[in-house]
């Protein structure tokens, strides 16, 4: 019987390193635009997330819930162009791609850099980061 290895929280995907730096700038963002559902440490208690017609995802186990790999990649996706959650048929996730080109609240120059500067929050809250 092969045994798998434990889940190592914070390894990396292969086109994206964490940046503290980034992260800070994100958590700007994430309070501004993300605390009101996900809460404000990302555990899915926001004052709005019992009033959606979905439940909240904690994003403090996105890493866990990805074989211990943070999905970079997806989690931009995700806050660039919404999501949709088989059987819902709509949007149940905004996206916010568009949104943040339309604001100055978003604490970046583009709206791309302020997606990857959020995407860099959200793996801030994972756990520990990497030394």
């Amino acid at each position: 019987m092969r045994r798998s290895p434990a889940p190592d929280r914070w390894r990396r995907p292969r086109d994206a390193q964490y940046d503290p730096k980034l992260a800070a700038r994100g958590k700007i963002t994430y309070s501004r635009y993300c605390g009101s559902c996900h809460g404000p440490a990302g555990r899915a208690d926001g004052p709005l997330a019992r009033d959606l017609a979905v439940t909240v995802p904690d994003l403090t186990t996105l890493a866990a819930r990805s074989n211990g790999t943070y999905p970079y990649d997806r989690v931009v996706g995700i806050i660039t162009h919404g999501e949709t959650r088989r059987g819902h048929g709509t949007a149940d996730m905004p996206a916010w791609g568009d949104a943040f080109k339309k604001t100055e609240g978003i604490a970046a120059p583009t709206a791309e850099a302020a997606i990857r500067n959020l995407a860099h929050y959200v793996w801030s809250l994972q756990g520990e980061p990497p030394k």
